[in-house]
């Protein structure tokens, strides 16, 4: 292998030239006896660093030979002598703004090339931590894995004198199990060992030759999942974890904002000012620092005191036997912790949601705290407020009408309370109702269904519970009104299930009457001409309490039979149809293979709920009856489900004025119908022969989506699909509105 690069080799003939040479510095190092077993079981042996096969070592002598070249001119002195010059460590550099306010502590490298060192005289001279190279792996084709000659001598040494440590392990790994089998390496050769510093993992090229790792062909990502492997490993063994490696290799050999997130950086670059946009915590700024103890120069850096705990504020807050809390920015998880009357705290979950059961927990009170999992240890934020255990709100809340003006709610009990505050809420003010030891309460006003009510209970020691859920009270009368429509010389109208009854108003010609019936039908008088309108009512303390008036149903006569042609369709449960004003009803037919008609059902409304579509043909005819005589319409367009349902109707692209969408193409399907709802119900919008479509009229609308079904036109009967899924353009299931109900039969108004 060629030990010195040309460019290096170089330098030393310019030194040679100039009548100058090296002073050799002593490599020889104390032996080492102790023995390294991996956790395979396979046993270690520990060898002596080869400096030919020492990427730290290249370094190491490329140093020497660089300051002694510069020491040849007087810009090199002026650098070299730089540090001092400014006095304080790092005193000239322009540290990111991003440790404004943080505290830094300035601390070496070392590893067996600085020789013999005295640590008590590196503890004078300001040093209070240090990084130690723990060992290597060999950057020629063999990759053998050695220890440093002195790390024993400088961990004893440094932990001695009173330093902190840190270790470092230069790699030279070009597979996953390599990378782990360092950290298992390293953390064999710790053990008897603690640290007070990460456990870095360093990657590089190796300086002015060729390596096993600059030649593996890895890619970026091969490259930083070494990291991971690495440090993942380390961290199983109880160790912090962090990356060394230079700006080129952080920014384009290694994903180093990628790790940055999960292990500490430790960032190379020799300069006064460092532009790194990654996360880290410590820059070696300089590798000629002069320290005391420590015979030639040795590598210094700048650790910032980061915070890497969350910095949300946690409130917790229990309801029904839950303790829950809000989310934590970048939170990793969060711990739960007991404690009996503010004291005596311990732990009681590890979770990663927001919320805990506490129901079948013991503890006087809870507190939570968020933390970060990084670099191989939970950074905690603040721990969250502290949430007595009598927490638990009222449940089961129910409300009816007792009288008019007057309403009874009515909860289930809860443990330990010996009373209960009811309160109102009215246009988002609240008020409070009164207070119970039983578990229901009457309410007394007038329009009680603007109001919401809820409860909490109290204990004897006057804590009271987080509230109940909120209640929309009821007023007087039915909530909705119904829905009318005539059907031939049929009123029809929808039912509400609270009602008593219904109160039938006729008005013919300015003469009004009206008329009680618990039905949701009326034959109308055929003689007259006559508008109608319906009203629900709940009956209280003998009052008949009706709701707004339905719309109003004008009756002008009937056509025998029906006048108008019935248009099929199919839903996603069966067929619908379009309404006839003059039929009271409805026949559905299958068709048999030589055209005659079944009569399958008879049905009042426009919807047929089937199974047993595939493969069969319908048809739909509206009816009407006089003097027991049945009149029918001309049967409908005759329809058949012979193609699948349209898959992943996607949103392409929006604008504020249009959309557009796209789907799965159907084999054999000649066309395709785009629905749209912008609130009001489904309407047919276009017909597309592709799979694309432009939704327009967009600008100013809160909410749209569409559906697609295919078809295939035939004169005889119509092939078609099932519909798409629903694809929501403009808000979502949530934001359509409260009354918005989906009817297929507004599909082919």
């Amino acid at each position: 292998m060629k030990f010195i690069k040309a460019a290096s080799g170089a330098v030393i003939a310019g030194i040679i030239c100039a009548g100058m040479s090296l002073t050799a510095i002593a490599e020889k190092t104390d032996e080492i006896s102790k023995e390294v077993i991996s956790t395979g079981g396979e046993s270690i042996a520990v060898t002596n660093a080869e400096k030919n096969d020492d990427g730290g070592y290249l370094k190491y002598k490329h140093n020497l030979i660089a300051k002694k070249f510069e020491s040849m001119s007087p810009a090199g002195k002026i650098k070299q002598n730089y540090s001092k010059i400014c006095g304080t460590f790092g005193s000239y550099l322009t540290h990111d703004s991003r440790f404004d306010g943080m505290n830094r502590t300035y601390l070496i490298d070392v590893s067996q090339w600085q020789g013999k060192i005295d640590w008590k005289k590196v503890k004078k001279d300001g040093i209070n931590e240090v990084i130690i190279r723990l060992g290597y792996r060999g950057y020629g084709s063999a990759g053998t894995l050695m220890m440093d000659n002195n790390f024993y001598t400088n961990i004893d040494g440094a932990k001695a004198a009173g330093l902190k440590v840190g270790i470092y392990f230069y790699t030279q790994a070009i597979s996953y199990a390599e990378a782990r089998a360092e950290a298992d390496f390293c953390a064999n050769a710790l053990k008897g060992y603690t640290l007070d510093l990460p456990v870095y993992y360093d990657i590089e090229s190796v300086d002015y030759d060729y390596g096993r790792l600059d030649h593996a062909g890895l890619t970026k990502a091969q490259k930083t999942k070494l990291c991971k492997e690495f440090c993942n490993r380390i961290e199983s063994y109880g160790y912090e974890s962090g990356v060394y490696a230079c700006l080129n290799w952080l920014n384009n050999m290694i994903n180093g904002p990628e790790l940055g997130n999960d292990y500490k950086i430790w960032v190379a670059a020799y300069m006064s000012q460092l532009n790194y946009g990654g996360i880290y915590d410590m820059w070696q700024y300089s590798s000629n620092a002069d320290i005391s103890g420590i015979s030639g120069s040795v590598d210094i850096n700048v650790m910032y005191d980061v915070d890497y705990s969350p910095t949300t504020k946690i409130n917790a807050k229990i309801e029904d036997g839950v303790l829950t809390w809000n989310k934590a920015a970048g939170a990793d998880g969060y711990t739960v912790y007991g404690t009996d009357n503010g004291s005596n705290t311990y732990v009681v979950a590890d979770v990663t949601g927001t919320s805990f059961d506490v129901s079948n927990q013991s503890s006087g009170g809870y507190c939570v705290a968020a933390y970060n999992y990084y670099s191989g240890k939970k950074h905690y934020g603040k721990t969250s407020n502290i949430v007595d255990s009598f927490r638990q709100a009222p449940a089961n809340l129910e409300v009816y009408r007792s009288g008019v003006d007057k309403v009874t709610v009515s909860w289930s009990s809860v443990s330990g309370a010996v009373g209960y505050e009811i309160y109102t809420v009215k246009d988002g003010v609240t008020s409070f109702a009164g207070k119970t030891e039983g578990t229901s309460f009457e309410i007394r006003g007038r329009n009680l269904q603007n109001r919401q009510a809820f409860v909490k209970a109290y204990n004897k020691n006057g804590l009271r519970s987080e509230s109940s859920e909120r209640i929309d009270l009821p007023g007087n009368t039915p909530e909705v009104a119904p829905a009318a429509e005539l059907r031939a010389n049929r009123l029809v109208w929808s039912s509400v299930p609270e009602a008593d009854g219904y109160l039938l108003t006729r008005n013919v010609n300015g003469k009004v009457s009206q008329l009680a019936v618990t039905d949701t039908s009326y034959y109308v008088d055929e003689s007259l001409t006559a508008d109608y309108y319906v009203q629900a009512y709940i009956e209280l303390d003998g009052t008949k309490c009706c709701t707004e008036a339905s719309n109003v149903c004008s009756f002008k006569g009937v056509n025998y039979p029906p006048k108008g042609v019935v248009e099929l369709d199919t839903s996603d449960d069966g067929l619908i149809w379009s309404k006839i004003d003059d039929a009271i009803g409805y026949v559905v037919y299958k068709v048999a293979s030589d055209g005659s008609e079944v009569e399958i059902a008879r049905v009042d409304g426009c919807h047929y709920k089937t199974n047993d579509t595939a493969g069969t043909v319908f048809c739909v005819k509206g009816y009407n009856a006089k003097d027991g005589k049945e009149f029918f319409t001309e049967a409908s367009n005759r329809v058949i489900i012979s193609l699948p349902e349209v898959t992943e109707a996607s949103l392409v692209g929006k604008t504020d004025d249009y959309a557009v969408i796209s789907w799965n193409e159907i084999n054999g399907c000649s066309e395709y119908m785009v629905y749209l709802d912008k609130g009001d119900g489904y309407k047919l919008y276009s017909s597309v022969k592709g799979s694309m479509a432009m939704i327009g009229d967009l600008k100013g609308a809160d909410f749209a989506r569409v559906m697609i079904k295919g078809y295939v036109g035939d004169e005889n009967v119509t092939s078609c699909g099932l519909f798409s899924n629903q694809l929501y353009i403009i808000g979502n299931e949530k934001s359509k509105k409260a009354n918005d109900v989906f009817y297929y039969g507004d599909l082919i108004k």
